[in-house]
């Protein structure tokens, strides 16, 4: 399993090193972002009531929101990227009959981008902290943690469903754009959701996002424990279980329904 990953890996990173100029654009705009943010914080003044529950301050809460929110729109592309690069390239029929469980294969195909979506994540924090000065000191980096994993696996599922819709449809963006602008808007990213309608709020609880970024700002602006924390992670724990097995077997009945009917290289 392991061998199969790194093969995985170095095959996208040696493709990754063909475009240099890609990771430094990436890089050029995490920063630009971060300015944008920071400036706009300086212009609200002084801290909002709704913003309280994070620490008070615009800058620390948006920038987490625009970190996750990004690595979010990652795990829903990964897997439609990669599906979309092996029919180009007319491999994925090979692909697909090789001998290796689905879930390995999914996961492996889209895990340097899911990697490098966590390095600019962490590279917006970096950021924050080393040139703007955000506060973290009482951050709890394990609760933190288990929140991004918990996290990370309702994104997958997602992303394993937009790439549904690319294998038998052969056109995922719509949908995925879709997801990713609800998200943005119900789950917080640029403000809190407590300013929205009652009927949106309850909504939003059963989106991953919001979840999410509730639980790490709280965590890392906060410095909120696993009590406090328990009702976001339970929620993302949840959708995980219901999703990822859902996109699983979606998959696998798009997968022999493009093998029946032939369509499975066409894009």
């Amino acid at each position: 399993m392991t061998a199969l990953l790194w093969a995985f890996l170095r095959r996208d990173a040696q493709t990754a090193a063909s475009y240099r100029f890609t990771f430094l654009f990436n890089v050029v705009g995490v920063f630009f972002s971060a300015v944008t943010f920071y400036f706009v914080s300086k212009l609200l003044g002084p801290a909002s009531p709704y913003l309280a529950a994070y620490g008070g301050d615009y800058f620390g809460f948006v920038l987490i929101g625009l970190a996750f929110s990004s690595y979010q729109a990652a795990g829903l592309n990964a897997f439609s990227r990669a599906l979309r690069q092996e029919q180009l390239t007319g491999t994925l029929e090979a692909v697909m009959s090789a001998p290796v469980p689905l879930p390995l294969l999914l996961f492996g195909s889209a895990c340097w981008d899911l990697l490098c979506a966590a390095a600019e994540l962490l590279l917006y924090l970096v950021l924050a902290v080393a040139v703007f000065g955000l506060r973290l000191q009482s951050a709890r980096l394990d609760v933190a943690a288990a929140l991004f994993l918990a996290a990370s696996l309702a994104f997958m599922s997602l992303g394993i469903l937009s790439a549904c819709f690319i294998l038998r449809l052969k056109r995922g963006e719509p949908v995925t754009w879709f997801v990713c602008v609800v998200s943005d808007l119900l789950g917080g990213v640029y403000f809190p959701i407590v300013l929205l309608p009652k009927r949106l709020q309850q909504t939003a609880s059963f989106i991953p996002l919001a979840q999410a970024l509730e639980g790490l700002r709280r965590a890392l602006l906060q410095g909120a424990g696993w009590s406090q924390t328990a009702p976001q992670l339970s929620a993302l724990l949840l959708l995980s279980a219901l999703l990822l097995p859902a996109s699983f077997l979606l998959w696998r009945a798009v997968v022999r329904q493009c093998q029946r009917d032939g369509s499975l290289g066409h894009y």
